[in-house]
């Protein structure tokens, strides 16, 4: 037999001696296993008492020493649950839930300095928009401006809440970052988040405030060719008159009617709402020579703009020129701002207009013309009808005016007897017959009485 093979025959009993030691090694139970299946079975305080009593007897693998830390910190042992969390950390590694939990702890001793130190670096191990509040908070009630800034800066601007953005805004602009601050809301302006148009506004009111309307201008018309181009442009318009610069505002006005020509018309109530009656009426009679017809949301612009200003110019061009092709509904708005100054009476140039669809659609022209023409049944249907419908205010004025020409008539007393059911219309009823009592009588009393 040659020494090769009594060494290969030496290899392979010692080979195989180690696997049978090992063997029995592996057959052996881990204790730790053992013992945290006892402590299953039992209630947290006894678990609790045989986990400190078998401290430092036996090795704590992770399973056991988290369950001694929870444990403890149930328990109210703060220190304890510290010291273990800690020991739980060198052992398994970094964990953002025992760090929290750290930071926790800190925070329940009263060292929020510490709770931060612990909450970031959970945070920068798995970044959650909870953490990131809790921490900004902690840094916001340290005072460490720093420290927050760049929390709030490092996160993705589209992950930010509203309130974030704002307090980001806020100490960009004390830190005088303010290209970083303009950088960030242009980020937001342009995201698909659902607080986008409040960060255009947000966005032009700052450029403005710099001294830079030419470049909110510029932003403006350009959100005024994506999407949603109504909404955009109302908003951009209302935020650069908020800011007094009216130009700027008839500048982004002009633009939308060039490049969203179907919803360029929002930008004129905002004007006239606003006070600035002269540039809304300007801006009509521009908006107006590029329509050749309208749809129903222009229209209700025109009627709503002629009620806000009182120029009926823009409507009785619109009817004059296309009124004809405006729904029934349309047309009847638009006639009924016509009879809202002048009476009735003003609907006889109107009068190719009115067919039935209208005087059914928006009975109160239908009263109108028909008191007009001295039809006093069909007045008084048509005023049940209107009756029936929303009424504003100065709806229920021409209302009230109408009823008039139905006095000393049995329509006229049937309206008094109770004959609509829309409370505001029945008090101005009664009122029309028996004026309201003074609030103070005692008051009216002694300034009838003479001497």
């Amino acid at each position: 037999m040659g020494f090769a093979t009594i060494r290969d025959g030496v290899m392979v009993t010692a080979v195989l001696g180690t696997l049978a030691i090992g063997g029995i090694v592996a057959l052996r139970p881990d204790p730790g296993v053992a013992f945290e299946g006892e402590l299953s079975r039992l209630e947290p305080e006894e678990a609790l008492q045989r986990l400190r009593a078998a401290e430092g007897r036996i090795p704590f693998h992770d399973n056991l020493l988290l369950l001694h830390a929870r444990l403890s910190l149930g328990d109210g042992d703060l220190d304890g649950a510290r010291r273990l969390f800690l020991q739980l950390l060198v052992q398994a590694g970094p964990s953002d839930e025992v760090l929290e939990t750290l930071a926790e702890i800190e925070a329940a001793s009263g060292h929020p300095g510490r709770a931060a130190v612990f909450l970031r670096r959970a945070h920068e191990l798995s970044p959650t928009p909870e953490r990131r509040l809790r921490l900004g908070g902690w840094y916001r009630a340290l005072r460490l401006a720093g420290a927050e800034r760049a929390l709030l800066a490092t996160a993705d601007p589209a992950d930010l809440s509203a309130p974030e953005v704002g307090r980001l805004g806020q100490l960009l602009i004390a830190a005088g970052q303010v290209a970083q601050y303009r950088a960030l809301l242009v980020v937001l302006a342009d995201s698909d988040g659902a607080g986008r148009t409040a960060f255009r506004q947000r966005l032009l009111e700052h450029l403005v405030e710099e001294g830079r309307p030419a470049e909110a201008v510029a932003f403006a018309t350009s959100w005024a060719g994506q999407a949603e181009p109504a909404e955009t442009l109302e908003a951009s318009v209302r935020a650069l008159i908020g800011r007094g610069a009216i130009d700027a505002a008839i500048l982004v006005a002009r633009a939308g009617f060039r490049v969203a020509p179907d919803d360029g018309h929002v930008v004129l109530p905002v004007f006239a709402r606003s006070g600035h009656g002269g540039p809304a009426r300007i801006l009509q009679d521009e908006w107006l020579a590029g329509r050749a017809t309208l749809s129903e949301a222009e229209w209700a612009t025109l009627s709503a703009l002629a009620e806000q200003t009182g120029d009926m110019r823009g409507v009785q061009q619109a009817l004059a020129r296309a009124g004809h092709l405006a729904s029934p509904g349309a047309r009847g708005q638009a006639l009924v701002q016509v009879m809202r100054y002048r009476g009735a009476a003003a609907l006889v140039p109107y009068r190719g207009l009115l067919d039935d669809q209208v005087l059914a659609e928006v009975p109160l022209v239908g009263a109108g013309w028909s008191a007009w023409r001295g039809d006093r049944a069909a007045t008084y249907a048509h005023l049940l009808a209107a009756a029936g419908q929303p009424l504003g205010g100065w709806d229920q004025t021409i209302w009230m005016a109408l009823v008039e020409s139905l006095r000393g008539s049995p329509y006229h007393r049937a309206l008094l007897a109770g004959a609509v059911d829309n409370p505001d219309l029945r008090q101005r009823l009664r009122d029309s017959v028996m004026p309201p009592r003074p609030a103070d009588v005692t008051a009216a009393g002694s300034a009838a009485t003479a001497g």
